[in-house]
């Protein structure tokens, strides 16, 4: 404890020394959530960036633009669910390489990452499972019809603009998968003269990763991309390592005034080793010498977008998305058996959707999608001395919905509402319809914004639920939902704010692992199943508070009371935890040591609550409470060489105080780690 008193009071004195010397920033805004993310919707239109180190007092950034809500781009303060945004700024503040760690600091949001970097990592939102939280690249959906969840271990933050995290309210515009909520990663436009960053980095435990990222526009095409690799040796004794090759590119063409045409492209091969592999029905071995994983990602898009005259716009898209998942573990001493699995997943399709402007304030969304999934799964596992073990399925269905969506501005301003609803068609079950409603009321004397929503989603089971041999349950039923929230952000002034929401969501037919008798019909121990109904309620608390011109806090706490009712005391949700908190102490300071400088410093804190979890026997059990602290810090020289504009150096250490704790059941997460780096502008 005095190791760790002292080490916090060096950083908090460290920073306070610096502070005198910055340059006046503006105070945080009343719609920023931790680590400068944009508030639950409706707060009034001031910034929800990390506030920049030459700004002068009283400037605030513009209000940040969303799309996910609604699926039209709109200033956050004008809806009314709740929306939160990790913008770019942000994420090269703390020099974030992963996507799972920049949610992590969004509250009511929970990544479960199972072991070392590259390894599965789960994302949920307000208690929801991993398969009831879209996952989406610039409005493309990635989750896997194999599962109906997508692993984010892979998905790194090079090149992306902001991400948007819609929490709850999401089944109403995208259908299944969206009950928890949405998780939108969007690229930007290029703008401007050519340029390229380089980053390089390296640490402890082999780590390194080099980085380029370009973006310009020349006439009418704009572009902007990275290539990135990342490797490490983990920290198991033996079988930990992982690599990464990740590219990503966006082109956007201004055909005419009225006429853009985009395209898209993401890819990335990775390999992670499995030191805690192990084939069902069998105790885990500790650390498993030959199992590992491999990875392949893509996703194209292309879209064309068309203005018919001033008050009509249509957009139309066709993309495809290709997940293919490779394992391989051969035997070793002591053991004789091994597993080839091969898992290619797949989705194609299209939208098209317009937005008619009736009058300022009134807006009309009308919109069609389709999906085409397909899976195969083919699988052999030599088990001794039970035998060699088959799996080989595939499937298919197709997915068509159409959604509606109405806004009005009412009162001059005074009360925004939306309303709408999606007519899902499923081949495989039927038609759902999701209506949802929400309204925001700022009231601007007491520097207040209201808001509350309603909405309605289903999901249908995922292929392994359905068909995979000796699991899979053909009979299963969708789950359905209905959420509410509600709830307010205020401005205490001109250094403070609090934004505060009540959420309640219910899900009937819960799709779990039912035990059953293992025999014939059961040789894995349990089956898919539907639970009854599952209840879920909390509240989330983010305070933000400008300490000092510099130096700024903010937070989030939340809260979560789960219940539900199941054929099997053993069904039940888990890896909800009853409580979590992040916090983030931030310095921005320039000019510090020469003109145009820039010095940046950040402590973050994350801790996840006691919850319940899957244990690596398979009973379940309560799972102890968990903290970490990570931080960074970075120095900008500020000065152009030649062609360089400008030199950065910065270090970053995850796990600052070497926690040891598992954020999943037999899974030990990385301890102490430290990289440094250089990025350099041309």
């Amino acid at each position: 404890m005095a190791r760790f008193t002292g080490l916090v009071s060096l950083t908090i004195l460290i920073l306070l020394a610096a502070a005198p010397r910055a340059s006046a920033v503006p105070s945080p805004s009343p719609d920023s959530t931790p680590s400068a993310q944009a508030a639950p919707s409706a707060a009034p239109p001031t910034s929800t960036a990390a506030p920049a180190a030459s700004a002068s007092p009283g400037e605030y950034m513009l209000q940040p633009m969303v799309v996910t809500a609604t699926r039209i781009k709109q200033p956050v303060a004008e809806i009314g669910t709740t929306v939160s945004v990790v913008d770019s700024e942000q994420m090269q503040s703390q020099k974030i390489e992963r996507v799972g760690t920049a949610l992590e600091q969004v509250p009511g949001v929970e990544v479960t990452q199972d072991g070392s970097a590259g390894s599965e990592t789960d994302v949920s939102i307000r208690g929801a499972t991993s398969a009831q939280t879209l996952i989406m690249v610039d409005g493309v959906e990635v989750n896997t019809g194999a599962t109906g969840s997508f692993d984010i271990s892979d998905l790194t933050t090079d090149n992306l603009d902001q991400i948007e995290v819609l929490r709850g309210a999401g089944g109403a515009l995208y259908g299944s998968q969206a009950i928890g909520g949405v998780v939108n990663l969007i690229t930007p436009e290029g703008e401007g003269a050519p340029h390229f960053t380089m980053l390089s980095e390296g640490g402890n435990r082999a780590t390194e990763r080099q980085v380029m990222t370009f973006s310009g526009a020349e006439d009418q095409l704009s572009f902007s991309g990275a290539i990135s690799y990342f490797s490490t040796d983990g920290f198991r004794p033996v079988n930990d390592s992982s690599d990464n090759l990740a590219g990503n590119v966006r082109l956007d063409y201004h055909l005419s005034d009225d006429t853009i045409i985009r395209g898209f492209a993401r890819y990335y091969r990775a390999n992670v080793s499995l030191p805690n592999f192990s084939v069902a029905n069998v105790p885990p071995i500790a650390d498993n010498p030959t199992a590992h994983q491999r990875n392949e990602f893509m996703l194209f898009n292309g879209q064309i977008e068309h203005h018919f005259g001033e008050n009509l716009v249509a957009t139309a898209s066709a993309f495809f998305v290709r997940n293919d998942l490779r394992l391989n573990e051969t035997p070793f001493a002591g053991y004789a058996g091994s597993e080839i699995d091969r898992i290619p997943d797949e989705t194609r399709g299209g939208e098209l959707d317009s937005v008619y402007t009736w009058a300022k304030g009134i807006r009309t969304l009308a919109g069609f999608d389709f999906r085409d999934r397909w899976m195969r799964d083919y699988g052999v596992a030599v088990i001794p001395p039970f035998g060699t073990f088959n799996t080989l399925f595939h499937a298919r269905r197709q997915e068509y919905a159409g959604y509606l969506e109405q806004e009005a501005s009412l009162f001059d301003g005074h009360m925004l509402v939306t309303g709408g609803f999606r007519v899902d068609g499923n081949s495989q079950f039927g038609k759902e319809v999701s209506p949802s409603w929400s309204v925001a009321i700022p009231v601007e004397k007491i520097a207040t914004t209201f808001r509350g929503s309603y909405s309605e989603g289903f999901r249908a089971p995922a292929f392994d639920e359905l068909y995979f041999p000796g699991f899979g349950n053909p009979h299963l039923k969708p789950e359905i939902s209905s959420e509410y929230d509600g709830g307010f952000t205020t401005k205490l002034g001109e250094r403070a704010s609090l934004t505060t929401t009540y959420f309640s969501r219910r899900v009937h037919d819960l799709i779990v692992a039912v035990p059953c008798n293992f025999g014939p019909k059961c040789p894995d121990g349990a089956l898919a199943g539907n639970a009854g109904r599952v209840d879920v309620q909390g509240v989330e608390v983010a305070p933000s508070l400008m300490l000092m011109p510099g130096l700024s806090f903010s937070g989030s706490v939340t809260v979560i009371d789960e219940t539900h009712v199941s054929v099997s005391p053993s069904a039940t949700p888990t890896r909800v935890p009853k409580h979590a908190a992040q916090a983030l102490l931030q310095y921005i300071g320039n000019d510090l040591f020469r003109a145009d400088d820039n010095l940046t410093t950040s402590l973050a804190f994350t801790f996840v609550g006691d919850r319940e979890d899957i244990t690596t026997v398979g009973t379940i059990a309560n799972h102890d409470a968990y903290y970490r602290f990570d931080m960074v810090a970075s120095y900008a020289l500020g000065a152009s060489w030649r062609f360089i504009d400008d030199e950065e150096f910065f270090t970053r250490i995850t796990n600052l105080f070497d926690r040891r704790y598992e954020a999943a059941f037999g899974f030990p997460s990385p301890p102490i780690n430290f990289v440094t780096g250089l990025q350099v502008d041309f």
